[in-house]
Formats: C-alpha cells, sequence, structure tokens
C-alpha cells in the first residue's frame, strides 16, 4: 500500500499473489474463478458461471441485504466510489455490443460464451509457450482496494489474461496502477465516495460492498 504513493519513475509494477486478485463482482483469481475454471473445465464451466450469477440489483450481485437500504436497487455494474459524468452501463466488447453481456455476470449470449472462452485459449496457449511479458503484451492494471483490516488489487484490465497466470500455477502476478484511476480506495474515505456523496447510495452499503472485494469470493 506504501507503493500507492509512489510518483518516482520508473512505473511501478508489484508482484501480488493471485489471491488477492479481484474481478468485478469480488471474484478471487482462484481455481473457483469462472475463468480460470473455464480453462481446467471448458465451456460448461462458463456456461454455470453465466447461468448461476445473474443479478438484477447491486446487492444481490453481493450477497448483501437490501432492505429499504438506499442504492440497494441499483444496477449490478455500478461502484460507489467511481465518480464519472455518465453513470451508464458497460459498452459491449470488441466485435460484440452490450446486447450479449458483459464478463463478470449473466445473462449472456453464446456469442459472448463464445469470445471469452477463444479469449482466454489463445491467450493460454501464447503465455504457455512466450510465457508473460508485460512490455510486450500490456500490463494487468488496477488498483488497490483497503478497508483498515486488510487489502486486495482491483483488476481494471487484463482479466483474462490474470486468470491465464493463475491458471497456469504462478504464484505471484505482475500488475501495475492504472493511469487513469485511483492508486487506492480506502474505508476511511466512503464518505467522500461519489454515490455517497451525491445520496444515491448509503454510507453503510459502500463500505459492505468495499469490504465484500477485501474478502472475496469464489464461484
Amino acid at each position: 500500500m506504501e507503493l500507492a504513493h509512489w510518483i518516482d519513475r520508473p512505473p511501478l509494477r508489484l508482484m501480488v499473489p493471485p489471491g488477492l486478485l479481484r474481478m468485478q463482482g469480488a471474484f478471487i483469481y482462484d481455481p473457483g474463478h469462472p475463468f480460470v475454471s473455464a480453462l481446467a473445465e471448458g465451456e460448461i464451466a462458463l456456461r454455470r458461471f453465466y447461468a448461476d450469477c445473474r443479478p438484477r440489483t447491486i446487492c444481490e450481485y453481493y450477497g448483501l441485504d437490501a432492505g429499504e437500504r438506499i442504492g440497494g436497487d441499483l444496477p449490478p455494474w455500478e461502484i460507489p466510489w467511481y465518480g464519472r459524468t455518465n453513470r451508464t452501463p458497460p459498452p459491449g466488447e470488441l466485435a460484440l455490443g452490450a446486447e450479449h453481456g458483459v464478463s463478470f455476470y449473466g445473462p449472456v449470449t453464446d456469442q459472448k460464451i463464445g469470445l471469452e472462452l477463444d479469449r482466454l485459449h489463445r491467450l493460454h496457449a501464447a503465455i504457455g509457450r512466450n510465457g508473460y511479458d508485460p512490455d510486450a503484451h500490456g500490463d494487468i492494471e488496477g488498483y488497490i482496494l483497503n478497508d483498515g483490516t486488510g487489502a486486495a488489487f482491483f483488476v481494471r484490465g487484463g482479466k483474462h489474461r490474470a486468470a491465464v497466470l493463475t491458471a497456469l500455477g504462478h504464484d505471484r502476478i505482475p500488475v501495475a496502477f492504472r493511469p487513469s484511476f485511483p492508486r487506492m480506495v480506502h474505508a476511511a474515505d466512503s464518505a467522500l465516495w461519489p454515490l455517497v456523496r451525491a445520496g444515491a447510495m448509503e454510507f453503510s452499503l459502500a463500505k459492505e460492498i468495499l469490504e465484500a472485494y477485501i474478502r472475496g469470493r469464489t464461484q
């Protein structure tokens, strides 16, 4: 966490155990991660994930009690500590539009499942054959999450590469801070997070979402 404040060049790469990496949804990079299990079991694992994980709200996604809480009915793709002008759903990826679904929960189309599998298998073959060089292939990027008791690294770019390296048995994965994102999100600042400040989510719910990331979950 000290390195989140590093300002000298060259840019830093951190060597992080896969168990401390998180995909959106708080999924730990371990054998139960949807992409890691897809590399081990094939298409059936990915279909199972997208069939089972179909949240309608942010509380459903993180397994939290919504009750009458402000923000509990927000869409599952929302992140309480993100500030942006337009709060719109994630766009499509590569050749597929948003109507095909997103990578980190279902439902998705058959085309989306095929796209995810193709990316995973191509990366697995290339990295298994040639190794992983961030300078040549691009960094796995994100930022640190800290709730005051523990920390994790939220992968915002390179989730497929992180899954492949996990599947290949790497015990440390090189990651870098994403330039357009904060380097660290801390629970101590949760009253200032954009959704909380705007009154769109109550303070306690926002903190519980961060805590879900620190704990992590597996499929």
